[in-house]
């Protein structure tokens, strides 16, 4: 009896293993079908900027290896290709993924927008979004894009990791907030540089910021944060100084500190 029973459960076992292993090939073979295998080409994501790569999706799927893994059938593939997005620099969040058959999906992105360079001594100088994340060094092959940006000197640290993440010097990130703010009036007003640095007070001690026009005019704009109303203020005193001597460079120096706005 005892064997009998035994062998019953022996039997079952084999059999369902029996089975298990079936139902595994057959899924590999279904998973496997074209119509469910996740193809670049059928992938539709926000419409990219121009600074972001060509191949830029394809590249995503080959550093995650969804390109030979990612199957429609795959109940956790939203996950996993939004995972693989957001490793992106370039990402800075997902918004939402949806599979579509066959072999597609569309992704809604935020992407990350270079706001400013910062110039290194003897290493040229290192994109950043408005706030401090490391971005690309590729971005800066098209001369005309560094150009629109204005350059953080003074910056005596190197990133403290790898790209996509946060440069780590607060020095950094005030300058990249600036730069963000004064992204309107930059080309108007001919402005080239944010220079940043630490000021010791009788509080401790703050970031201030001096500003560089294109021929080296310099204005004192103190101390900066992103909800400062007084940013409106003294963005509208450089456009009205800018107006009344016909150039930022033509200001008299007793006119050049705007942090008393």
């Amino acid at each position: 009896m005892v064997r009998t029973f035994i062998s019953l459960i022996v039997v079952s076992a084999f059999f369902a293993g029996l089975c298990a292993l079936g139902w595994y090939f057959v899924q590999q073979q279904i998973y496997g079908k074209p119509e469910y295998r996740l193809k670049a080409e059928r992938i539709v994501v926000s419409p990219p900027p121009d600074w972001i790569p060509e191949q830029f999706i394809e590249e995503v799927l080959r550093t995650s290896g969804l390109n030979r893994t990612g199957s429609l059938l795959d109940k956790t593939l939203p996950q996993k290709l939004a995972e693989a997005f957001i490793a992106s620099p370039w990402i800075e969040r997902v918004e939402q993924v949806v599979l579509r058959y066959p072999s597609g999906a569309e992704v809604t992105l935020s992407y990350r927008v270079p706001i400013a360079l910062v110039a290194l001594p003897q290493r040229g100088s290192v994109p950043v979004d408005s706030k401090g994340i490391v971005l690309p060094l590729e971005y800066l092959t098209d001369a005309d894009r560094q150009s629109r940006h204005l350059l953080i000197q003074g910056i005596q640290s190197l990133p403290l990791g790898a790209v996509g993440t946060p440069w780590g010097d607060p020095l950094v990130q005030t300058a990249a907030q600036l730069a963000e703010a004064l992204t309107d009036v930059t080309e108007y007003l001919e402005l080239a540089k944010i220079i940043p640095a630490t000021e010791t007070t009788p509080n401790g001690t703050r970031i201030v910021c001096q500003l560089q026009t294109v021929a080296g005019t310099e204005f004192h704009w103190g101390a900066f944060a992103p909800d400062d109303p007084k940013t409106i203020a003294k963005k509208k005193r450089l456009r009205d100084l800018n107006e009344q001597f016909r150039s930022l460079d033509n200001v008299p120096e007793r006119f050049r500190d705007l942090s008393r706005e």
